[in-house]
């Protein structure tokens, strides 16, 4: 083979050539967790200490979650206080990251076979480089985890694997280091630390005990990552629920149906390998649905698994590289697989960064056995597929360019995912809030609202899909020529959002906060009694829908049952707000004094009640009650009112004066 595929410059060259074309593009998709949204990073370098005290979401969400990733956040950090979040530097900086890995991962090769190996060590870093799978860690910036767990997992690997020629301590305690700086960028790295062992056992002959010894201490980083993690994350008990809109494994009936459709996944993962023809950035429900056992896919990725693990376990026993590669492919696939456990995706291809090396490796020393593969034969085959997939993934690249780019090839990929579908529908609806035409404000909207319903189609409880379909028609009757086309829309986004309401039970606060709006504009605008009755009947049960309800809620639930003369159900939101928002409850008295006004005492005193009740201390109010009850004939009540205010506060003289003219009259 020829002297340069053996330079750095040309396996630098070739990374950063396949992805030159995305140093242009936008940040995109969940770009905004790690950058642009997320308030840790946001500050720079100043937050780095902060960065490492908390989870790798705690700075997008605010919440403590299950993964820690302080070393890529950092990197995001200095990118700040270098370069302001900018999305160009930031794709500079994936390519090069990438660069390096391809350059790692071929030294790494080279030394683990054997410089007599080294076409075949070009060969599987070539596929890898150029393989299109990997336009997805490249190009979306969020997956700069990925990206850094494989550079120094690979780094360190390497440099292990000189410590035993060399028998150099410095690169051990280097490999070490570095590993440990692995686990740091994305915890799935930890489980990398068979590779060490199993690197040795390839590179060496000696026994097990001998292999353990050489290797037992990358144990070290392995366990102080869990040291530090969990004191950062000590409060992290449990994770949150999978979310069936993301993962629709947790759909399954039964746990046999889970594994069948897993069965089927792993299958599609492998096609991905072989033949990545159409790619897409999400695969959730409802792209697998679920099977059973007697599903030909099931079976063959159920086949695909047991395959890979007896060449794994045989290769492993005979010292062949079928068993290294399937080590590699296990032990970096195992956390991602939902095999283990369920994860909120059913499958990414991003989880096949690492994983895909141990195929490679698979195949190119299954050619090797080919008697008219080997040599030159070889070479010119796995050259030409590098070219076809290197093709395709300069080509894929583009689908990353922006948000819309990506969620429409999405669509074309995965037209039965409700995320696919949904973000697309998204994006449209912020092109609409960008525009300044009303014309094109209409058309994204428009596109908007299909691509919501195909959603819906495929996944009805997705609440998302119901918040904006509710706010991109709202924003229709904004821009709409005519009342009668206005009211047209109003209403298709009070269907659309009574149906996530009332018939899903769904109870997320946007989608009342759209409906309030909606209501209050159809209220506005309809001038038929009856019909604006109806729908003052619908705010108010629209309100009642609500779990928690605020204090504002409250309100409007309590105005809107003036308005409908419905005075006997005030009571019950009143009480509520008295004692759950005692601060804003000044409003009960505003109404206990309009209907004193009107004469409507009875209403005026149970509301006065009310406020009295969650206000205690409102010594004026009690007085004020006392005078209510003495109205309505209570004076007994009202007597005993007086004494409790006066044993409160004695130098309550209007309360004295109320109460000494009370007791005369009744003696």
């Amino acid at each position: 083979m020829m002297k340069w595929i053996s330079t750095w410059w040309f396996w630098c060259g070739l990374g950063f050539l396949l992805y030159v074309n995305t140093l242009k593009h936008q940040y995109t998709i969940d770009d905004l967790i790690v950058v642009t949204s997320n308030k840790l990073t946001q500050q720079g370098v100043s937050a780095i200490p902060d960065i490492f005290s908390h989870s790798y979401m705690f700075g997008y969400n605010g919440r403590e979650d299950e993964s820690y990733r302080p070393l890529t956040l950092t990197t995001f950090a200095i990118e700040k206080s270098m370069f302001d979040a900018n999305s160009s530097a930031s794709h500079f900086i994936q390519v090069l990251l990438y660069a390096l890995t391809v350059l790692v991962l071929f030294r790494y090769l080279v030394r683990l076979m054997g410089e007599d190996r080294l076409t075949l060590a070009a060969l599987i870093t070539l596929l890898f480089a150029v393989h299109p799978l990997h336009t997805e860690v490249v190009a979306n910036v969020k997956s700069r985890d990925e990206l850094m767990c494989a550079l120094f997992l690979f780094l360190s690997l390497n440099l292990f694997a000189r410590s035993i020629d060399n028998a150099s301590k410095r690169d051990l305690w280097m490999s070490l280091f570095i590993f440990f700086l692995a686990t740091l960028s994305k915890e799935t790295a930890v489980m990398g630390v068979v590779l060490f062992p199993a690197t040795y056992y390839f590179k060496r002959h000696d026994g097990f005990i001998s292999m353990v010894k050489n290797s037992y201490l990358f144990s070290i980083p392995f366990l102080l990552y869990f040291l530090i993690r969990s004191s950062v994350l000590s409060d992290v008990l449990i994770g949150d629920p999978i979310d069936p809109v993301a993962n629709s494994l947790a759909l399954s009936s039964s746990f046999s149906e889970q594994l069948s459709t897993n069965f089927s996944i792993f299958a599609k993962y492998i096609q991905l390998i072989l033949a990545p023809v159409s790619l897409s950035w999400d695969y959730s429900t409802a792209v697998f649905k679920p099977v059973s056992f007697g599903n030909p896919a099931a079976l063959i990725g159920l086949a695909l698994a047991i395959g890979l693990i007896a060449i794994t376990v045989v290769g492993l026993f005979k010292r062949s590289f079928f068993g290294f590669a399937g080590a590699i492919f296990i032990s970096t696939f195992i956390l991602t697989s939902n095999f283990l456990f369920l994860i909120n995706c059913p499958l990414g291809e991003r989880f096949m960064f690492i994983p895909l090396l141990g195929i490679i490796i698979m195949i190119i020393f299954l050619a090797e056995r080919i008697p008219f593969l080997n040599g030159r034969n070889n070479v010119l085959l796995f050259s030409g597929i590098a070219l076809v997939l290197g093709v395709r993934t300069i080509a894929r690249n583009m689908d990353w360019k922006d948000n819309v780019s990506i969620y429409t090839a999405g669509v074309k990929s995965c037209p039965n995912s409700v995320k696919t579908r949904f973000n697309l529908g998204t994006a449209f609806i912020q092109l609409g809030n960008a525009s300044t035409s009303a014309q094109e404000k209409k058309t994204y909207y428009s596109f908007a609202v299909k691509e919501l319903k195909a959603a819906k189609e495929i996944y009805a409880p997705y609440v998302n899909i119901y918040e904006n379909l509710g706010f991109v028609y709202a924003e229709l009757a904004k821009i709409s020529p005519t009342k009668k086309d206005s009211m047209a829309y109003f209403i298709k986004g009070k269907e659309s959002l009574d149906y996530a309401i009332f018939e899903l039970n769904l109870s997320k606060p946007t989608l009342f906060q759209n409906q309030f709006a909606i209501l209050d504009q159809l209220i506005l605008l309809t001038k038929k009694p009856h019909d604006k009755e109806m729908l003052i009947d619908a705010m108010i049960n629209t309100v009642r829908k609500v779990k928690k309800p605020s204090s504002e809620e409250l309100k409007r639930e309590i105005h809107y049952l003036i308005q409908r003369k419905r005075t006997d159900e005030i009571l019950a939101p009143a009480i509520v707000m008295a004692k759950k928002f005692p601060k804003d409850a000044a409003y009960l008295m505003l109404i206990s004094e309009q209907f004193f006004k009107e004469g409507k005492l009875e209403l005026s005193l149970d509301l006065m009640k009310a406020y009295c009740k969650g206000n205690p201390s409102d010594l004026n109010a009690q007085s004020n009650l006392g005078m209510l009850l003495e109205m309505l004939g209570k004076e007994e009540e009202a007597m005993l009112l007086y004494e409790k205010i006066l044993k409160a506060d004695p130098n309550q003289a209007h309360t004295k004066e109320l109460y000494d003219k009370l007791k005369a009259r009744i003696k």
